[in-house]
């Protein structure tokens, strides 16, 4: 073979690997850059959808709060608007109150106290029920409410139905003067609530009875005609609880009644022994 060939043939020989290995170099760092465009793109669409998640969850959050804030915090600015939610027509269909009333066993004389009366929708029926020789006190911590009751009582002409403004922690009721302390919808939002109720005990007659109307823990996550807090509820208060603080209050459990469709019916009364 010819010296030039020779020459010609080997050159060609040394050239082919590093052309093959330059073709594989290439192949591969343009696999790799498709690569990390691929996972690129597929972590920035996690972040996305995390961000999505993120911002929902945070709206969702601060419209709760604002709604918590406009049922407890706006101190009820607009009574109108409580007033429609509280007195709502359809509100008898559920909330049943003669048949609450017929089973509290109001006797014409007795003093009743309603806290957190709110538009006295419970007490100024009570005041008919008791007499004139009766008392039905309808008692709350909001101004406006009382207020409202107040109105409402003149324009029913019932002397015995008498609102009183009072503090959250405290009922302000004199010792031995209550035949029956009522709350409806109200003892799940009261704090420190076996120190209140233990305050309760003191203001009751010798055979005084207090009577807790309020949601089954079931219906907390449902929705359900409740009033204007209907939609903000999120205290569990099962009616095992209740029961509890109670006993720890000193208190016996007369009564455990279910004839209402949303909530628990209980009747307390003062431990006379050493419990």
């Amino acid at each position: 073979m010819p010296c030039k060939i020779q020459k010609s043939l080997n050159i060609h020989r040394a050239l082919k690997p590093s052309k093959v290995k330059l073709y594989v170099k290439k192949n591969v760092n343009h696999d790799m850059k498709n690569m990390s465009k691929k996972k690129f793109k597929e972590n920035i669409t996690c972040f996305i959808i995390i961000i999505i998640a993120l911002s929902y969850l945070i709206v969702n959050c601060f419209s709760q709060q604002i709604n918590e804030s406009l049922a407890a915090s706006n101190k009820f600015n607009s009574i109108e608007l409580w007033v429609r939610e509280y007195e709502a027509p359809e509100r008898e269909s559920w909330q049943r109150p003669y048949e609450v009333i017929k089973n509290i066993n109001l006797n014409e004389g007795d003093i009743i106290a309603d806290i957190g009366a709110g538009t006295g929708y419970f007490t100024r029926r009570f005041a008919e029920k008791v007499g004139d020789k009766g008392k039905a006190l309808g008692l709350d911590i909001e101004p406006s409410m009382v207020e409202y009751m107040k109105n409402y009582a003149q324009k029913l002409k019932l002397k015995n139905y008498i609102p009183l403004l009072i503090r959250p922690n405290d009922p302000q009721l004199d010792n031995n003067s209550i035949d029956i302390i009522f709350m409806c919808n109200t003892y799940h939002y009261i704090e420190e609530r076996t120190s209140y109720i233990k305050k309760l005990s003191k203001s009751l007659k010798k055979d005084g009875r207090i009577i807790i109307i309020d949601y089954r823990k079931d219906y907390y996550k449902k929705s359900i005609p409740a009033g204007p807090y209907s939609y903000t509820i999120k205290n569990e208060l099962s009616e095992e609880i209740v029961k509890k603080e109670f006993q720890e209050a000193g208190y016996i459990l007369n009564r455990s009644l279910d004839f209402l469709p949303y909530q628990y019916f209980l009747e307390f009364t003062k431990c006379s022994c050493d419990c």
